[in-house]
């Protein structure tokens, strides 16, 4: 079909002082009392950083610190999520007790070694998020003794898909508070009992 078959758009120019559409344009500071989803990373506006289950851990850190993040989702080869991988755990303790209890070095240890398995991950469905507010995400992270919430979404035939996630970096950030004293608690009784 030649291409004059198509009407000749309208186009304009820039006007000044124009400014783009940042992707992910929440506020920087909430309160207890804002919506949750100001909280919440939207895979919609920000892809989610992935990786393989046989992936180093070290190289993953790498991976998120160039992108800026502190978790990936951990992806099989049809791209369905098996687990996250989090930094805290990769540069704290859990990293050597599992090298300690694989008898391996730390540079061999893998993402799937170190991930929180997919079945383990707690999740909201977006659907019920529309009068949720960051306090109810605030006591979610301190009740369940997580450092993320999923956020999937329904699609057909019964499946969903993930929407997004909750960050306790993100939300202590934007509340100005730091939740992961919180989980210092969770976190030694964890630690006490795989020791004894």
């Amino acid at each position: 079909m030649p291409h004059n078959h198509y009407a000749l758009l309208e186009t304009g120019r820039l006007k000044t002082h124009t400014s783009y559409i940042h992707s992910e344009r929440f506020p920087e500071v909430v309160h207890l009392d804002s919506p949750a989803i100001d909280v919440m990373t939207d895979f919609k506006s920000r892809s989610p950083q992935t990786t393989k289950p046989v992936t180093p851990i070290q190289e993953a850190l790498e991976v998120m610190k160039l992108t800026k993040v502190r978790s990936l989702l951990v992806v099989d080869e049809e791209d369905n999520i098996i687990g996250l991988l989090s930094a805290r755990d990769i540069q704290g303790i859990k990293a050597a007790m599992v090298a300690r209890d694989n008898d391996i070095t730390l540079p061999e240890v893998t993402a799937a070694m170190m991930m929180l398995p997919f079945d383990k991950i707690p999740t909201l469905n977006v659907k019920d998020l529309s009068n949720a507010r960051v306090g109810h995400i605030r006591r979610l992270i301190h009740d369940l003794g997580v450092n993320y919430i999923v956020v999937v979404e329904d699609i057909e035939d019964g499946k969903e898909m993930v929407r997004g996630i909750f960050s306790i970096s993100r939300v202590s950030r934007q509340l100005g508070e730091n939740l992961s004293g919180d989980l210092s608690s969770h976190s030694i009784a964890d630690m006490n009992k795989r020791l004894t």
